[in-house]
This record gives C-alpha cells, sequence and structure tokens, in this order.
C-alpha cells in the first residue's frame, strides 16, 4: 500500500520502483522458501495506491508485477 498527500505530482503505485519490487519479490522467496507448504499454491503481489482526497481516491492492482 502507497499512501501520497493530494498535491502529490504523481501516483501512489508509481512510488514502487525496481528495487522495491525486487525487494518484495526477494521476501516472497524467501517466505516460500521457509514455508514450503505454500510453494505449490499461486502468489501474487497486489498493489493499493491511495491519493488523500476528500473522498479518498483508491486504486487496486491486481498481480502489479506481472
Amino acid at each position: 500500500m502507497r499512501t501520497v498527500s493530494a498535491s502529490t505530482p504523481f501516483l501512489p503505485e508509481a512510488s514502487i520502483g525496481p528495487d522495491k519490487q525486487k525487494a518484495l519479490l526477494a521476501a516472497i522467496e524467501q517466505f516460500l522458501a521457509a514455508n514450503p507448504a505454500y510453494a505449490s499454491l499461486p502468489a501474487r503481489i497486489d498493489v493499493v495506491g491511495v491519493r488523500l482526497t476528500s473522498p479518498p481516491e483508491v486504486v487496486v492492482l491486481t498481480d502489479a508485477f506481472r
């Protein structure tokens, strides 16, 4: 989840760059290595972006890094 103020000039989800994506994917790989019972199940990373307007703007990106 990424949240930005109403005046931020970019989308909240745009703040998840290549380094953060790599870190998230590495965390999933570590989790699956430590918990092999989950390794055969489908996995994905969803991203939620929130802009703090009134009312808040919410965007959900399903399977964001594929």
